[in-house]
């Protein structure tokens, strides 16, 4: 029995960044808010990478994306960001749908508020955005006439971007991840371990998962802190699932599937570091990965985003 799993749920599964991070004494601990003046500007690079292994073939792709960030307005209360993709090196057959479509955004202003401590708050210019990603979303199904599975998985992205969360949760996953750090206390060798439900990929109940935050480094002479979080979900539970999902689809016995998954170490997990310079409140450089391995079908993303001025 060859196994196979709707590409749409290992493709469009988004960021899922939790808030209840590290809230701990203030001794040898910084907060890290943003310190940013009305009209400053910063250069950003990003770079998405995902390999998949399906079937028994293995397929890497990488794609640049070269953006500039300026800040609007700053109150007591709000920091009004700019946020423009100024040039993007597509990957062929890049498999992260979101990325396809940010290719086609080149030059749309995304505008959007940040809290007082730099917590991503809301996407402002949902209208104008919404638009250009339709716009795009047509041109990409259009292009897809041949490849009725691709194209299915673009009208589902049209439609979740239908609603201003969507939109956010789907377009706007590099914007969150540069401000995932913002707006929390942290204190050196403190960790602070959070219990939490975290996205099932394949459509039952989300999971149970343990998410670890702790600050790794605070260089207070260089005004430089390194924290780095994790996210893990049970092997058995996971396991269970999949046989679960497998089974209803294929109609196949559960002692079969069983078997055809062997010894697989069955994972879902989420990694993340990010270096900043407290004192400017920038982001220095910054390194995302997740891993989900179902046994039949591993897929592992990475995303770097690097302040380079």
């Amino acid at each position: 029995m060859r196994l196979t799993l709707f590409s749409f749920f290992i493709t469009v599964i988004t960021l899922q960044f939790n808030t209840a991070q590290a809230q701990a004494p203030q001794d040898s601990s910084v907060d890290v808010l943003p310190h940013w003046k009305k009209g400053e500007g910063h250069t950003v690079q990003v770079k998405s990478a995902t390999n998949i292994f399906n079937n028994g073939k293995t397929q890497n792709t990488v794609s640049t994306f070269d953006g500039k960030f300026t800040v609007l307005e700053k109150n007591d209360t709000a920091y009004i960001i700019e946020w423009v993709y100024t040039g993007i090196k597509l990957a062929e057959n890049d498999p992260v749908l979101e990325n396809q479509v940010a290719a086609r955004l080149v030059n749309t202003k995304i505008v959007f508020r940040l809290t007082e401590v730099g917590r991503f708050a809301e996407l402002i210019n949902v209208d104008e955005v919404r638009a250009a990603a339709n716009k795009a979303i047509d041109g990409l199904i259009a292009g897809s006439v041949d490849n009725q599975a691709m194209s299915v998985q673009f009208k589902t992205v049209k439609q979740l971007i239908s609603t201003k969360q969507g939109l956010e949760i789907t377009l706007l996953k590099q914007i969150k991840f540069y401000n995932f750090s913002f707006g929390f206390n942290y204190k050196l060798h403190y960790v602070q371990t959070n219990n939490l439900k975290y996205p099932n990929p394949l459509g039952g109940p989300p999971f149970d998962a343990v998410e670890k935050v702790q600050l790794t480094k605070l260089d207070t002479r260089n005004t430089v802190c390194v924290i780095e979080t994790s996210k893990t979900i049970d092997g058995t539970i996971l396991k269970k699932s999949v046989v679960d999902y497998v089974t209803k689809v294929s109609k196949a016995g559960a002692a079969e599937v069983e078997a055809e998954l062997g010894n697989n170490k069955l994972e879902i997990s989420e990694s993340t570091m990010q270096q900043i310079d407290f004192a400017k409140g920038t982001l220095q450089k910054s390194f995302y990965r997740k891993t989900m391995n179902l046994g039949f079908q591993s897929m592992v993303t990475t995303l770097e985003i690097e302040t380079v001025e």
